[in-house]
């Protein structure tokens, strides 16, 4: 366990009492609230000294959603736990420039919002979506609020991360759990060839969380995801590589303890130095989310 205190980069909290979540309806680990109060205890002895809030998928529709609604009910846990210093919301980028006075808004009233996401891998037709020239204009439209995109696909997705990001040249972008690579499958060899080409391009970072989640939930073992870290490493390396928990989705496979217990051995295996090592829990996400620790 690091002996400094790191940055959390993908909290969810929700509360079905306040907003609706139609994506956890049925799931008994999911369908109901996870509040701040429950990430703090199953933080154990992580020295946490900061978290960025990462939207849950709240209904949305054609017209509208709980983009602002959601904003503020992280503002409200913020009270109870400061270190929730940055907020990433959805927005719904493929409305293009007609999205703008949102932005404004939640700029103007919500200082603490750092970038947006707008998932795609559920989208019925996420290549139509993420592809579009108004989802594409939206998203280069953040770079008017200085803000970032978070790209969150999965692995059978990645060739249309690989068109999205050649029309995105200026905007930061961060691509989330390392676009969740078919470790359970096997698809070692496509995760080598998506971070190799992908770290091409400068603007982007990745989000080093969830990996087991996307190995055998019940059966994962350190070996089975060192490669995949070890791959992220040697093409994005250590000054674009960011740690994240992603509680609570993370208790599907794993506990944040166990993950940064994982890593840990990783990086230690893998011959880090202190200061990259700090850099990946640390000082790249507050570089990274501006939040001026």
């Amino acid at each position: 366990m690091p002996d400094f205190p790191i940055i959390d980069t993908h909290l969810h909290i929700w509360d079905q009492n306040r907003l609706t979540y139609s994506a956890f309806a049925g799931s008994p680990l999911f369908n109901h609230p996870y509040q701040i109060e429950d990430y703090q205890r199953d933080c154990g002895d992580l020295q946490i000294e900061a978290m960025v809030f990462l939207e849950c998928y709240a209904d949305f529709w054609a017209d509208g959603g709980q983009y602002i609604e959601e904003i503020k009910f992280v503002e409200e846990s913020a009270k109870r736990d400061p270190r929730i210093r940055g907020i990433v919301p959805m927005a719904p980028l493929e409305w293009g420039a007609k999205v703008e006075p949102m932005l404004r808004q939640m700029q103007e009233n919500h200082p603490t919002v750092k970038g947006i996401r707008r998932i795609v891998e559920f989208d019925k037709d996420p290549r139509a979506l993420t592809l579009s020239d108004d989802f594409i204009a939206g998203v280069n439209l953040l770079g008017k609020f200085g803000w970032h995109f978070e790209i969150n696909v999965n692995h059978t997705q990645m060739d249309i991360v690989r068109e999205f990001v050649e029309r995105v040249p200026e905007v930061p972008l961060i691509l989330d759990h390392c676009g969740k690579p078919g470790i359970k499958e096997g698809a070692l060899a496509q995760y080598r060839d998506d971070v190799a080409f992908l770290s091409k391009r400068k603007n982007l970072w990745i989000k080093l969380s969830d990996l087991p989640v996307e190995a055998d939930l019940k059966t994962w073992t350190e070996a089975d995801l060192r490669p995949y870290i070890a791959a992220t490493l040697d093409t994005f390396g250590p000054a674009r590589t960011i740690y994240a928990g992603d509680y609570p989705i993370c208790l599907q496979a794993t506990t944040l303890t166990r993950w940064v217990d994982v890593l840990d051995r990783a990086f230690a295996d893998l011959g880090l130095s202190k200061a990259e090592i700090r850099a990946i829990y640390r000082d790249n996400a507050n570089s990274f989310y501006r939040l001026g620790l």
